[in-house]
């Protein structure tokens, strides 16, 4: 028994210390704080922290707004219910600023330099038309906020010129959430209209149903009137009674084209689905762009302003030629296992709140919510599409945006390889030269050495220049010399003798 309890115990002081661990290796999710407002601009400052993003004003002129919080704030978010534009962040307590909202966006999440109790938000162009202000504590951003990426500028993998703001989660479903969310493309969506000339909701309920399918990239809000005329001309006519031009409608094209650079470019039905003109419009300008974007003469301050283009590969909603079916009705890791339709079906769709009581959500859902799988979709089906025009060859496999095209981050990858097999090779060759340097200053050495010894020694002999040989005719004077030599010591050893012999008689 004392043995068990020990092995709990145990068990347990390991959890406590594994705990911590535990919690360090993963970000803390940051929390919603309770804050105060005040400042000047508006008579009241109640509506910011109300909950409703349907509730918004405009400041009377340029607006001050102090935000505080008992505990220290990392990041606010701030609703806007018209882009603003540049605004100055001032954190009272340390005395810094930065500038925000550059790029205009809507649901915009700041994040402060550092954790401070009291911030000042100075809007000092134009007049500022706020729904709400939320504050954070320090960490990752919550899933109850929109933290969205600048437009994808010059390398879009995809991009879908969507007339309407429910259209995207309609003739298109699907689509977002297969690419954006599963396969992480970089997928821009470019809106014809922003619908603001019959309400201010549905830009919230566009941005909010991109949010939910996965597209982290923030949209493009075209300004074009909605209206419906079921006739491409008679919407051209109502244009035109509005004082926008054929021209404009397809210099807007051009540009997002030229913009984004696009690998495939995708819009509605020639017949615009249910035969709405609008769709009809938006895509008659973008098969004519088609043949526009790599022109710069045409439209030159859009060339100027973004460079030229020529699309690879561009599909059209229910196009006759080159069809192809993309398959929504497969699992998606991204999402849990939703497939691609049920993930427009169940989270993208229901945030155009505006539009639930129109036939479009029959058509999504079915009569009796019957419907599951996008192939069960009898009239303008989400998954097919033809082939319209393509520079990298026509498809093969038939079921995918991306056939033949190499996506921007591949790209990126293979160039970043490219670049280190550079340096490694850059790298080998300098490893080389450094080798052959040291090999010659070796042998420059060697040589040095060599040198050096030879002039501290005694030349040998040179074999190659053999000794003279004295003539012949000195050796024979030579000889006849010594022999005199030696005759006339021998006569005068002789005369000696006679001399000693002489005297010796001479004695006796």
């Amino acid at each position: 028994m004392k043995k068990r309890t020990f092995l709990v115990f145990l068990c347990l002081c390991l959890i406590l210390t594994l705990l911590p661990l535990a919690a360090a290796a993963e970000p803390a999710v940051a929390e919603e704080l309770e804050i105060s407002i005040s400042g000047t601009g508006y008579d009241s400052f109640q509506f910011l922290s109300d909950g409703n993003i349907d509730t918004y004003r405009t400041a009377s002129g340029s607006a001050v707004i102090t935000v505080t919080s008992q505990s220290p704030m990392g990041a606010l978010y701030l609703l806007f219910d018209l882009e603003y534009g540049k605004y100055t962040v001032e954190d009272n307590e340390a005395g810094t600023t930065f500038t925000a909202g550059e790029q205009g966006i809507l649901h915009e999440y700041v994040e402060l330099a550092q954790p401070t109790c009291s911030v000042t938000l100075r809007f000092e162009t134009g007049k500022v038309r706020l729904s709400e202000v939320r504050a954070f504590t320090p960490g990752e951003a919550p899933d109850t906020v929109q933290k969205w990426n600048a437009p994808l500028d010059g390398g879009a993998d995809l991009l879908l010129f969507s007339t309407h703001g429910d259209d995207d989660q309609l003739f298109f479903a699907g689509l977002l959430p297969l690419y954006a969310g599963e396969k992480n493309c970089r997928v821009q969506v470019v809106y014809m209209t922003d619908h603001r000339n019959l309400t201010k909701a549905r830009t919230h309920e566009m941005i909010n149903g991109l949010w939910a399918v996965g597209v982290r990239n923030y949209p493009v809000f075209g300004t074009f009137s909605d209206f419906r005329i079921d006739s491409l001309e008679g919407t051209y006519q109502e244009y035109a009674s509005q004082g926008v031009t054929k021209e404009e409608l397809l210099g807007f094209v051009v540009q997002q084209l030229r913009r984004f650079k696009p690998l495939v470019a995708v819009g509605h039905d020639i017949n615009g689905e249910y035969g709405h003109g609008m769709h009809m419009v938006y895509t008659d300008c973008l098969m004519k762009a088609l043949d526009i974007t790599a022109d710069a003469e045409q439209y030159p301050e859009s060339a100027e302003q973004y460079g030229t283009w020529d699309v690879p590969k561009t599909y059209l909603h229910l196009y006759g030629e080159n069809e192809i079916t993309l398959d929504y009705d497969q699992p998606l890791e991204a999402f849990d296992g939703l497939t691609a339709f049920q993930v427009t079906q169940k989270y993208g769709y229901p945030c155009h709140k505006s539009q639930q009581y129109t036939w479009f959500t029959r058509w999504i859902n079915g009569k009796n919510n019957e419907i599951t799988k996008a192939s069960q979709i009898e009239t303008y089906n989400p998954r097919e599409f033809g082939l319209y025009r393509t520079t990298v060859g026509e498809d093969t496999g038939k079921n995918d945006f991306l056939e033949n095209v190499t996506t921007y981050a591949e790209q990126e990858r293979l160039e970043q390889e490219r670049l280190e097999q550079e340096r490694l090779e850059q790298e080998r060759l300098e490893q080389e030269r450094l080798e052959q340097e040291r090999l010659e200053q070796e042998r420059l050495e060697q040589e040095k050495q060599e040198q050096q010894t030879q002039t501290t020694q005694p030349a040998a002999p040179n074999p190659a220049q053999p000794k003279k040989t004295p003539p012949y005719w000195a050796l024979i004077i030579l000889l006849v010399l010594l022999a005199v030599v030696v005759s006339i010591l021998r006569e005068n050893r002789r005369r000696k003798r006679r001399r000693r012999r002489r005297q010796k008689n001479l004695q006796k």
